[in-house]
């Protein structure tokens, strides 16, 4: 009976270390309400998503990096996409700051914060990279200065995975 459960246990634990590690499934919107899929995000290779809020300024100063990272690294066939938590009653000004930026990457709208949550958010700004697997394989929670260097080795580190299983395929065909 004591093996069962534990054996019961085991499994529970297992299921729930995966879901934690594999992106949730949702739909969310872009800026132009239109209805995204979010595998369909990571589908063309290693992303970071970016959730944020216009009151939370260390996630202004992340975004100036993301920024930047994002076109640095599109070559590669790494992207950002930033998800934006405020209410609906905000849409108006996060569309309007998300201009006046002129960020290069998407952002997307999630008003309500489910997706936000279903990825473990507590604090923002929140990032996670994922893999072209939907595998979550690194999450960040806050932003201070000199955290975008740890950040950017984490995503060469990423692009680097990328090129090996690549490089893997080329040599087996």
């Amino acid at each position: 009976m004591k093996l069962k459960f534990v054996l019961i246990l085991l499994w529970v634990f297992t299921v729930l270390q995966a879901a934690d590690t594999q992106l949730s499934q949702t739909k969310i919107r872009d800026l132009k309400n239109k209805v995204v899929k979010t595998q369909s995000l990571y589908k063309d290779g290693p992303i970071l998503i970016n959730f944020w809020s216009l009151s939370c300024e260390p996630c202004k100063k992340e975004m100036v990096y993301l920024d930047k990272f994002h076109q640095q690294y599109a070559e590669a066939g790494f992207r950002i996409m930033s998800i934006n938590i405020d209410s609906p009653r905000s849409a108006s000004k996060v569309k309007s700051y998300v201009k006046s930026q002129k960020y290069s990457f998407p952002v997307f709208l999630d008003p309500r914060a489910e997706f936000f949550r279903k990825t473990g958010g507590k604090v923002m700004p929140y990032v996670l990279l994922v893999n072209k697997n939907g595998e979550i394989i690194n999450r960040h929670m806050g932003f201070n200065p000199g955290d975008e260097k740890k950040l950017e080795a984490e995503i060469r580190e990423l692009l680097e995975m990328k090129a090996v299983r690549q490089e893997g395929k080329t040599l087996e065909k």
